[in-house]
């Protein structure tokens, strides 16, 4: 197999992606980076490279890593990041996530992302919904009480299920 230069990864990406990428604006409502599931971070770095904001960011099943979050620092805004099934993001993205004070809305279920990455986020003041998974949500409920007190005036979705502090 051929090793991937420098040259001939820019070449692939812009034979996939140059049209998009020429069709890019500077700012967006909604960018649905869906359709492309082998978006990795090359893709990503490449097709983003314009863009200075976005209200909606959709990578939804990509094959993005904490890299591609870490890119999202350079936006100037970025309010809604939708990252389900996200299975390379981890706790090594939490970091750069505390950067995106403008978000208000986060969707990293069926990630690597755990509870105690969460109870990182200390950065988002405007963060209203925040949804995860959890392999055992009894398990969790003290950490959901500390989450809850660094992100007061965000609600939790829990396995699609919308988190109760009333109800334990």
């Amino acid at each position: 197999m051929a090793k991937r230069t420098a040259a001939n990864l820019q070449k692939e990406l812009k034979r996939r992606y140059g049209k998009l990428v020429e069709s890019i604006s500077d700012y967006y409502h909604h960018l649905d980076l869906r359709p492309f599931d082998d978006l990795d971070d090359d893709a990503f770095a490449y097709i983003m490279a314009k863009v200075k904001g976005v209200n909606m960011l959709d990578l939804n099943e990509t094959e993005i890593t904490n890299e591609s979050i870490k890119l999202l620092t350079k936006l100037e805004y970025v309010n809604e990041l939708r990252a389900k099934q996200c299975r390379n993001l981890d706790n090594g993205c939490i970091d750069d996530l505390n950067k995106l004070s403008s978000l208000v809305f986060l969707h990293v279920k069926s990630t690597a992302i755990t509870i105690d990455g969460f109870l990182q986020l200390n950065n988002l003041p405007n963060l209203k919904e925040l949804m995860f998974s959890a392999d055992d949500v009894e398990s969790i409920a003290d950490k959901m009480h500390l989450l809850k007190e660094q992100l007061p005036n965000c609600s939790f979705i829990v396995n699609s299920i919308p988190y109760s502090f009333n109800q334990e």
